[in-house]
């Protein structure tokens, strides 16, 4: 069972990489501009926007779903509708008018992929964390690999559908794709058999709302995630801003792998230290990454390097976040709790991109943006210190990781 088992993180992997490709979503736009002869790019990015808040709004829900009827049912069912989602786009080359086809794009590309992943992601960070009470940060960071290399393996995919066919029929492409590689994978999981002992201590979702460190985690995932959202959402304008328009791709090759590369390294440090160091040793080197990027973001070299740090550190948050919510509140219910702390990931989606935008509209520079990340994380540092020292005494499965 001991090297069975490391067929879960594997498998998480897979199915993240599906879903993590949502970042290459921008690909579609030239060609639906093309079609519909269309000159804006806000109502086509309307739909990603709808896909990170319907993925929000959802994210809870999906977690009773998946701890009522085990993995391979969420798993199928979101591999489904994200497959409906597209087939609804696939639709849309039936209206020649975008005021009509527009309905059908932001329920097919926008709130139904944002439903489908939902019901997907409940799944797979905390299946591997029941898998790995020993090795909690390790394993689930290997499966957290898969969003941040998602772009990177389903872009040529994309590429090539859009140059041998229409827009419409890579809708549909894409779709069956994403059906056939997440419900094909779905159907190996399964969760282990948890055995309650007086030692180990499953909270409820009611328990753990009640729960400081439920708090300090939600707050401090919240702000984390704001100062590297801020970041990458604006990543291509602080270059044009900075270093110049001729890194822009070498820096976005280079950035995927460090996102993903951070996902796995932040999970063993954890498991080679302890929740709260890992947390506070991210927190205070993307300040640092920051500080240096508010004078270092105008050379091509440093501004790679700094940028790859802090694309790292945000892909480390999927990790260690996850692997802390097992480890603090038990296996029996993780997919509600940590449902209910991702969302504060969502709110850090909405506000992190959109505020540096903002601040470069109000002021002309990207540079009072950075202090604003800054801040954030100085703050969830401060709050991840005062939180381990106040901590509840309550054991969990993971305490001794406290």
């Amino acid at each position: 069972m001991e090297k069975r088992r490391w067929v879960f993180p594997f498998a998480g992997l897979a199915i993240l990489s599906m879903l993590g490709s949502i970042y290459a979503f921008s690909l579609y736009y030239s060609p639906l501009q093309s079609y519909y002869n269309l000159n804006s790019i806000a109502e086509l990015a309307l739909a990603f926007s709808l896909i990170t808040v319907s993925y929000s709004i959802f994210i809870i829900p999906a977690g009773f779903f998946y701890d009522r009827f085990g993995p391979k049912i969420p798993v199928l069912l979101g591999a489904f509708v994200i497959f409906l989602g597209y087939f609804v786009g696939y639709s849309m080359k039936n209206f020649l008018d975008w005021n009509a086809a527009r309905y059908l794009y932001y329920l097919g590309l926008g709130i139904l992929p944002g439903l489908g992943i939902a019901i997907v992601d409940a799944v797979p960070r905390p299946l591997v964390a029941k898998w790995f009470p020993d090795k909690t940060g390790t394993a689930v960071g290997i499966a957290a690999i898969g969003f941040g290399i998602g772009t990177a393996i389903v872009t040529p995919i994309i590429r090539y559908f859009l140059s041998a066919t229409n827009v419409f029929q890579t809708f549909l492409y894409m779709g069956i794709l994403y059906f056939s590689v997440i419900g094909l994978v779905g159907l190996i999981l399964k969760d282990p058999e948890i055995k309650s002992t007086k030692e180990s201590l499953d909270f409820s979702l009611s328990s753990a709302l009640r729960d400081r460190r439920f708090h300090v985690l939600w707050l401090s995932f919240a702000l984390a995630s704001f100062a590297g959202l801020m970041f990458i959402g604006n990543a291509v304008p602080i270059l044009k801003e900075g270093a110049g328009e001729e890194i822009i791709s070498a820096f976005l090759i280079v950035t995927s792998f460090f996102n993903a590369g951070g996902r796995f390294l932040w999970g063993v440090i954890l498991d080679k230290t302890s929740v709260w160091w890992a947390m506070q040793a991210n927190f205070i080197l993307t300040s640092v990454a920051l500080l240096a990027l508010t004078t270092a973001y105008k050379y091509p070299i440093t501004a790679i390097l700094l940028g790859g740090i802090i694309y790292a550190n945000y892909g480390g948050l999927l990790a260690l976040f996850p692997s802390a919510t097992a480890i603090f509140f038990g296996k029996k219910y993780l997919g509600r709790i940590y449902g209910a702390i991702f969302t504060s990931w969502g709110v850090a989606g909405l506000l992190g991109a959109f505020s540096g935008g903002l601040i470069k509209d109000l002021t002309a520079s990207y540079i009072s943006s950075f202090y604003l990340a800054i801040l954030t994380s100085l703050i969830a540092i401060l709050i991840v210190h005062v939180g381990k020292q106040k901590r509840t005494e309550t054991k969990s499965a993971g305490a001794g990781h406290l």
